[in-house]
């Protein structure tokens, strides 16, 4: 099992933590994750950090920590996936918190977050400051084919400010943009799991969505927008999306979306927009060898939208944000979970 370690308190309220270590129930644990997402988008270049842990308990082959980092600049990906074991987990119990071998999230307190690494293939120290507030999105849903499926989504970091430094090799990589961070837990099996995602952010603007399908219908959609610190919530309203194009990704060996529009009202407010397709990374993990591996398409787009109040247009937006599509494939993923 993990350790549990208690570090310096944090000053501030504690809305993220590590849930694993709120785990009663331990039936289908070799089913359980989580993660702590975090990106950041500047005019050169755009990348992603994940700290994710599966099956803490120790129950199946694919048990452990992953951290992965991806930069994507002048249509190259760089980056390292690095697999932890669960032994050189340590979390703390009150924060978000942990280290992982050499890699570790501080909290300095609710809105202040320190990620770094120090490894031989890739480091990293970056920081980032929360601009608006958190979004507590669905909690204990059951989106799978089975009856004991529970996911949470918590948007931490729906907008923050990122400085720091990453070093892959002898290439450089100085970081200073908008940040978003968001954690995932629940147990789920994620072969029989469909989803979509995005967020966007400007100087005055923070867009975050999300939809659920279920047997290839959509199931749940969440659309959050937050402006001048006010939260807009567009849960499973009125909802619309099209997938207008799409393209062959060659080293995912799956047909992802390459322009979209996406749209949600209720009586007082409306968001629509258009994403896109930039560039793609495909991040995957093999569940069973006799099972296609789950891709997570891992996407820039160029968003373009509008949002309105009583009607009236309050609120145009366009620019560089990330979009998410999973899908299934036979072939070698070039990054492997």
């Amino acid at each position: 099992m993990v350790k549990v370690i208690k570090e310096k308190t944090p000053t501030g309220p504690h809305d993220d933590r590590w849930h694993y270590l709120d785990l009663e129930d331990k039936a289908h644990s070799q089913n359980y994750f989580e993660w702590k997402y975090f990106n950041f988008v500047q005019k050169d270049l755009e990348g992603y950090v994940i700290y994710f842990i599966l099956d803490p308990e120790k129950k199946s082959k694919l048990s452990g920590g992953r951290l992965l980092l991806r930069i994507l600049k002048d249509g190259k990906s760089y980056g390292f996936l690095k697999k932890i074991p669960v032994d050189k987990i340590n979390f703390d119990t009150l924060s978000a918190s942990v280290l992982m071998d050499s890699a570790k999230i501080v909290e300095h307190d609710s809105y202040h977050y320190n990620l770094d690494c120090n490894l031989p293939e890739m480091s990293w120290n970056l920081n980032y400051k929360q601009d608006v507030p958190s979004i507590e999105s669905f909690e204990n849903a059951n989106f799978g084919l089975m009856r004991w499926e529970r996911a949470n989504w918590l948007v931490k970091m729906p907008k923050a400010n990122v400085k720091g430094e990453i070093k892959i090799g002898e290439e450089t990589f100085h970081i200073d943009g908008f940040g978003y961070s968001d954690t995932n837990w629940g147990k789920f099996m994620p072969f029989f799991s469909k989803y979509e995602w995005g967020q966007y952010n400007n100087e005055s603007l923070s867009l975050v969505f999300g939809a659920i399908y279920k047997l290839g219908k959509l199931k749940n959609s969440y659309f959050y927008f937050v402006m001048d610190k006010h939260l807009v919530s567009l849960e499973n309203k009125k909802c619309k999306i099209e997938h207008l194009e799409w393209v062959n990704d060659k080293e995912a060996g799956l047909k992802i979306p390459s322009k979209s529009i996406f749209s949600a009202e209720n009586e007082d407010y409306e968001i629509k927009f258009s994403s896109e397709l930039i560039r793609a990374d495909s991040p995957g993990i093999m569940i069973n060898p006799f099972l296609p591996k789950v891709v997570i398409s891992e996407q820039i787009v160029r968003y373009d939208g509008f949002i309105k109040h009583k009607g009236e247009i309050i609120c145009e937006f366009k620019g560089k944000g990330f979009q998410e599509w999973s899908g299934k494939t036979w072939k070698k993923v070039v990054v492997p979970f």
